[in-house]
């Protein structure tokens, strides 16, 4: 809402938000971008959740003005609009103006400029306006920055009650200065400020008088002290248009309003309202309103302030680490001018609200009983693998899979870097703690045992060594993110190894995300009270599709859902008979509490135990302004008796997303290594009070299977554990590797193996006992041939600089170190965009180079100082940091500038040189070029870094 030029910036700001927005949680997560508008969900749907099976980036959203605008008081009677402007109403006898009215720029009622419609009829006009300044949001140099104007409305109503008296006046610096109270006159031309032009979208462009070269915009004051009475205005309305009429007035609601969204609020200040406290997703079944309803009964509380990240974040609790400011908290009362943009309609306090905590925080665990405690929870893309291509071992250059397959760091989510991720870590290993679960289940985890065992580690770092364990669950599914299992092996044992659907189960439940359910047996300590416990992860309702199973009101994606809870039934069923009818079910399903999904589980028999809950606990996840619970616990008929309650801890969906782990965007950093907005959702927890059962063993073997391994290379597994169960004995432990060989290791340890040829083999380790039972654990490796590192030849050909600079400043050089001119029509560059294998840019040179000479391709619009004499300009510069190039002769590589196939988040980065907003030198000493195109790159070890759009060594190289 800052102006710049000739208006205000407020546009620039929606494009800001929607490049900035990318929730992460409801499947796939990992920066998966969605739509979030401010006051409406997406179109066509009452309950969708953001988008989470794709990666960053993809697809982009759309924008606030898909939204519906809430609308906030019931309207007057309609009236029609007269034909012709109203007559001028002139100020009472105590205002007057003795200013001079412009002739180019006649005296106008603020109410005929603002009209009876969303669009001013005055539009591109210039007029003269008269009235008492009832917001004024000037900007204070650089230091204080508001809206850079003031609101002003006439003293006088007019008769239409369609119309409105108020209307923004863009004063920026330079501007006279006004105080509320003021009685001005204005003189500028009329405009319409930041209408979005989205397909579809609704009027949303604010009314305002500002200068032009030719009508500069005049403000004089003519009096102060004056006063005018705020416009009540009441929650809901019948119709969205209703509060076009109240647009730029000073305005008061005076009911009871809650919190309902603050997704925006650490971003741009701002925050949703809403009357008869937060609203509920209308399939969730809390409340009987519908989508529709709540959109009729919020509003906008913005800041006043056209700040992106504000430092401080408006309307907290406290200033520390500790404020916050909860969904349900309530005010009593909102004054302030009502403006239009962004999709909504806000209001901009002119007195700051007074907010009560009605819903404070739990700072522990909800008690739910039992002798066992059993939980589960989204840990929003807890990766140990960064989107930078660094790990948390230190390493750069690395990649994450989804399953198998290439890595890439544009498939990593969560965290960006490891800075990120020792906060996230320390949130999560909070939050999980502080259930004190005994067996606990994961979503959105890192699909290595990699990442759980490091959540592990940093877990029992705070609570007690070997206090948890993982179950070793390996990589499954075709998914960058699975589900997992932590347990206390204290308190709980396996019953043989972990169940992964098979057949139709498991096409019918992966087809649609990826992501296979994971099932263990457990057995208490003590008295051998058995159950399974099964963690889910269904598909989320972003990513819709134009056609098929688009939103029908339950989200997109919905028909994908009810076939994913058909094969976890028959799953399901299958475990029963394995001899052990106790079953609970718990995850992120995706789904509200009366949605399709869900009735397909209760209809097999299986209890939904969030409804033994109060009706207002009963959520998990906030989308859109709309609170419900995607977050469950199911239980078979026969473990239905044994659940001694049932709770959420509410830490994560009610909390401010700009208190969550993120370090983009942050001014006021409000992060603490508390279990507070951990995630994006909150945990459900379970207590359990188990029947005795009699004691049952199963075998179990655990292993670490690679996920690729190269031909004519050591293949290495780690056999962790290998226990027969009870008092059975091993009678063999075999290590299939897919490919006609076994192995037969003594016990645990390393059984290695080196596979002869390409290919994708699964490799089996398999336990039988002395009773006839078997475990099995499973894994794909990929073989590829191993990539050849060619010795450097004789002297020929290689890239010497390197620049990646500011809009297209980009070139490379090339150096001939030999004692004789070089035929050029034997060589080519080649350019490799986005982690690609395919040349996207190929430049053929020709001529010849003389020794000690270079040759120069250089982007066609480059800056004058990139195009050094005798440079060509070449499609094949057309690279950014991400991209890889290769100098070839006669078809095969002799040189190379980053990692062929592989894609970092931004750039090639190492000890502070980078291929990206870099001019890069190679190092002296290097006297021929890097044939290995598709081995790890670290520019450090062969190039020298200069600043961005440095261009004087082009033309020449020194060895």
């Amino acid at each position: 809402m800052t102006h710049r030029g000739s208006g205000p910036t407020w546009l620039f700001r929606t494009l800001a938000l929607i490049s900035a927005i990318a929730l992460t949680a409801c499947g796939g997560g990992g920066g998966g971008n969605a739509p979030f508008p401010l006051i409406a969900a997406p179109p066509a749907s009452s309950s969708t959740p953001p988008a989470g099976d794709t990666p960053a980036g993809t697809p982009p959203p759309a924008t606030q003005a898909e939204a519906t605008p809430p609308v906030v008081t019931t309207p007057p009677p309609e009236v029609t609009p007269p034909a012709v402007d109203p007559p001028v109403v002139p100020p009472p006898s105590s205002a007057t103006c003795t200013a001079a009215i412009p002739a180019s720029a006649p005296l106008k009622a603020i109410s005929s400029v603002q009209g009876t419609g969303d669009i001013s009829p005055l539009a591109n006009q210039a007029v003269t306006v008269r009235g008492v300044v009832v917001g004024d949001f000037q900007n204070t140099g650089t230091t204080t920055v508001k809206l850079n104007g003031f609101f002003v409305q006439q003293l006088d109503p007019d008769a239409d009650p369609m119309t409105s008296e108020g209307v923004f006046v863009y004063a920026p610096s330079g501007a006279t200065r006004v105080a509320v109270g003021d009685f001005v006159q204005v003189s500028g031309v009329v405009a319409e400020f930041g209408q979005t032009t989205t397909a579809g979208a609704k009027p949303d462009s604010i009314t305002q008088i500002a200068g032009t070269s030719q009508e500069p915009l005049a403000i004089s004051v003519c009096a102060s002290g004056m006063t005018i009475a705020p416009t009540k205005i009441t929650l809901p309305v019948a119709d969205e248009s209703t509060l076009e009429r109240y647009e730029g007035m000073l305005v008061e609601i005076s009911q009871p309003l809650a919190v309902t969204e603050l997704f925006e609020l650490g971003r741009y200040g701002q925050m949703v309202l809403s009357l008869n406290g937060r609203q509920f997703n209308p399939t969730n079944g809390n409340s009987t309103a519908t989508h529709a309803q709540n959109m009729l009964s919020r509003i906008v509380l913005d800041d006043g302030s056209s700040r992106s990240n504000p430092n401080p974040i408006p309307y907290l609790s406290a200033a520390g680490t500790d404020g916050t400011r909860r969904m349900g908290d309530t005010t009593q009362k909102v004054t302030g001018i009502l403006s239009h943009n962004f999709g909504a309609y806000r209001i901009q306090p002119t007195v700051t609200p007074v907010f009560a905590q009605a819903n404070p925080r739990q700072l522990t665990a909800p008690v739910v009983g039992g002798s066992l405690k059993v939980a589960s929870l989204n840990v929003l893309n807890y990766f140990t693998t960064f989107q930078d291509g660094t790990n948390a071992a230190g390493q750069t250059g690395q990649g994450c899979s989804f399953g198998t397959g290439p890595a890439s760091a544009a498939t990593c989510r969560g965290a960006n870097n490891l800075n990120e991720f020792q906060r996230q870590q320390a949130k999560i290993v909070a939050a999980i703690a502080g259930l004190d679960a005994d067996v606990v289940g994961l979503m959105e985890i890192q699909n290595t045992d990699v990442a759980t065992s490091n959540l592990v580690a940093a877990l029992n770092a705070k609570v007690g060594a070997n206090t948890y364990a993982s179950v070793s669950s390996g990589v499954f599914g075709t998914d960058a993110i699975k589900v997992d299992i932590l347990y206390k092996p204290a308190k709980v044992q396996r019953v043989g190894n972990v169940v992964l659907p098979t057949g139709t189960d498991l096409t019918d439940y992966t087809a649609a995300s990826g992501r296979p359910p994971l099932a263990q047996r457990f057995s208490a300590v003590g008295n051998n009270g058995g159950f399974w416990f099964v963690v889910n992860h269904l598909k989320s309702k972003g990513s819709c599709p134009t056609t098929g199973d688009t939103d029908q009101g339950q989200g997109c994606w919905n028909l994908a859902r009810v076939q994913q809870a058909k094969a976890l039934n028959s799953f399901v069923g299958k475990l029963k008979a394995m001899g052990e009818t106790d079953v609970l079910m718990m995850g992120d399903f995706n789904s509200y509490l009366l949605e399709d999904p869900t009735k397909e589980l209760e209809a097999a028999g299986h209890e939904s135990l969030l409804k033994r809950m109060p009706v207002g606990d009963r959520y998990t996840y906030v989308f859109g302004g709309e609170t419900g619970a995607l977050d469950h616990a199911y239980v078979s008929t026969s473990l239905a008796t044994q659940v001694s309650g049932v709770n959420v801890w509410h830490i994560n969906s009610d909390e401010p997303t700009a208190l969550d782990y993120n370090t983009d965007f942050t001014t006021d950093d409000r992060y603490a290594p508390t279990p507070f907005r951990a995630s994006d959702h909150d945990p459900v927890l379970v207590g359990l009070n188990l029947a005795a059962d009699a004691a049952v063993s199963q075998p179990i073997v655990s292993a670490t299977i690679p996920a690729s391994a190269k031909t004519g290379e050591t293949v290495s597994v780690d056999i962790s554990e290998a226990t027969p169960g009870g008092s059975a004995t091993t009678t063999s432990l075999t290590v299939d590797w897919g490919d006609g060989n076994t192995s037969l290791p003594p016990g645990t340890g390393t059984v290695t193996h080196v596979y002869p040829a390409v290919g994708t083999y699964t490799v089996v380790v398999t336990l039988a006992n002395s009773a006839g039972q078997t475990a099995m654990q499973s894994g794909r490796v990929t073989v590829s041939a191993p990539v050849v590192v060619v010795p450097p030849g004789p002297p020929d050909l290689f890239f010497s600089e390197y620049v990646e600079g500011s809009s297209n400043n980009k070139a490379l050089e090339i150096y001939n170190p030999t004692a004789s001119a070089v035929d050029l029509s034997l060589y080519t560059v080649k350019l490799y965009a986005n982690g690609g294998t395919t040349a996207t840019g190929t430049q053929a040179l020709s001529g010849s180079l003389l020794p000690g000479g270079t040759v120069v391709l250089v982007h066609a619009s480059a800056a004058a100082q990139f195009k050094v004499a005798g440079s060509i300009t070449s499609g094949a510069v057309n690279f950014n940091g991400d991209d890889a190039l290769t100098l070839e002769k006669s078809g095969v590589v002799i040189d190379r500038f980053g990692q062929l196939g592989f894609r970092p988040a931004s750039a090639w980065t190492s000890n502070g040189v980078s291929s990206q907003d870099q001019t890069l030198r190679r190092k002296a000493g290097i006297t021929s070029g890097d044939p290995n195109a598709t081995a790890v790159f670290d520019p450090s070890v062969q190039w020298d870094s200069y600043p961005i759009d440095t261009a004087s060594g082009l033309g020449s190289h020194t060895p």
